[in-house]
């Protein structure tokens, strides 16, 4: 015999479809927001902590918070005198700037970084493909060459006059305007430039040209990933964002000697105008900072769930109100109030867990689509939040029945027997 709960909706098969597809709705935007928008955070987290140091130095002025700013920090001097100083302690220290470029239609942080450094910030990984940024001469070279050519013919007091203009084609000529991208972002593709024209590649290959920053810029490598997706020659990012200020990066990563304490070495390199953290202090630091999104996402998960079981308490509602014959007729066959409720609170139950089941089934293809679409965002549906999930959907099942079930003890068996 069909327990009584799945008779009931059974008999009612379209209403009771209905309210577990709201029920599985809900269940799917909770898992499936909540793994992009702290998926996608951790991802930077990921990356970020791959790089192969051990501490971050930065001016004290930035504060506790690091993970929005870029350009000028701290001068390079510092890289040469922490060796001096601090060589006991400190066995590699890589300077970067950052700045932003955009490409693939939306911005992304740029890490200017020296040629022999980038493997430490993926990891200690080269480029899978491809090459790293070669420039044909030092900076320094590059600008006493360019100069000579274009003084040529002039005489001293013009050339006493004469201010230095490097143009994006100068850049190019020498080779410093290629760029190393990271796997997710070759996969998104984007705009390329062909013969002079601007096309649609649904990649990005090694050799390909873009436009960016006003500039045009060579893919030259293509690298598994790493601390951001687009990375270029440190003089070049120097040049373009900090106003042609070569002397100057963003922060340094410190890389310690084996055997030495962390906590030790940051109270040793950071002084009254710097500041040192470590690096896996940076992933609090990004949560911290974005903890906006997550009471945004978690409101509208809220609001999602709320009207979710809403669907729930109207079908089990209008299915007391239908059924008052039967539940008189119940309960002047000996069914007590105990009985009534659990039956209501049993198909309350039943839908939500079809709706649970459904909804949990419906977030993986759900992520799946979302980062097909869009393949620079990551969609991170963990076991904590299904669970999550789970309990929420039952707390809701329970409360959502009460009403109903209390209606349904109500039912004055005999008014409702003497009803035609």
């Amino acid at each position: 015999m069909v327990p009584l709960p799945i008779a009931n909706l059974m008999h009612y098969k379209l209403r009771s479809a209905l309210s577990a597809l709201g029920i599985a709705i809900g269940i799917c935007m909770l898992v499936t927001l909540s793994g992009l928008s702290r998926g996608s955070l951790h991802e930077i987290a990921d990356r970020w902590e791959s790089v192969d140091a051990d501490v971050i130095v930065y001016p004290r002025i930035w504060g506790e918070n690091i993970v929005s700013f870029s350009g000028v920090g701290l001068p390079d001097k510092l890289v040469d005198e922490f060796l001096s100083k601090h060589g006991d302690v400190v066995a590699r220290i890589t300077p970067v700037y950052l700045g932003t470029i955009h490409l693939s239609g939306q911005d992304h942080m740029v890490t200017g970084v020296d040629p022999r450094h980038l493997a430490s910030l993926n990891d200690s990984r080269g480029p899978s493909r491809g090459r790293v940024f070669q420039p044909k001469t030092d900076w320094s070279t590059f600008l006493r060459r360019l100069e000579e050519r274009k003084t040529r013919g002039m005489d001293d007091e013009q050339k006493a006059r004469y201010s230095l203009d490097v143009t994006p084609d100068d850049l190019a000529e020498y080779g410093w305007t290629e760029l190393v991208i990271d796997e997710r972002l070759a996969r998104a593709g984007g705009k390329k430039l062909v013969n002079g024209r601007t096309v649609e590649t649904p990649r990005y290959r090694v050799g390909d040209v873009v436009e960016a920053a006003e500039h045009r810029w060579k893919i030259v490598g293509i690298v598994p990933g790493g601390m951001t997706r687009v990375y270029m020659h440190r003089r070049t990012a120097q040049f373009l964002f900090a106003g042609g200020d070569t002397t100057k990066s963003t922060l340094l990563f410190v890389k310690l000697a084996p055997n030495v304490d962390a906590e030790e070495a940051k109270r040793r390199l950071a002084g009254p105008r710097l500041r040192a953290i470590r690096l896996s202090e940076y992933r609090r630091m990004l949560l911290s900072r974005f903890n906006m999104i997550f009471v945004y996402v978690d409101m509208v998960n809220g609001v999602a769930l709320i009207i979710s079981f809403l669907f729930i308490m109207i079908t089990l509602y209008t299915m007391v109100l239908q059924r008052t014959r039967d539940i008189a007729i119940l309960k002047s066959s000996g069914a007590s109030n105990g009985f009534i409720l659990r039956q209501v609170l049993g198909e309350s139950l039943l839908l939500t867990m079809v709706g649970t089941v459904a909804g949990v089934a419906l977030a993986f293809p759900a992520a799946w689509l979302i980062e097909t679409i869009k393949p620079l965002l990551t969609v991170n549906i963990t076991w904590w939040w299904i669970a999550l999930a789970a309990a929420v959907a039952l707390s809701g099942a329970v409360v959502s029945a009460l009403y109903p079930a209390w209606r349904a003890t109500r039912v004055d068996m005999v008014e409702a027997l003497t009803l035609e």
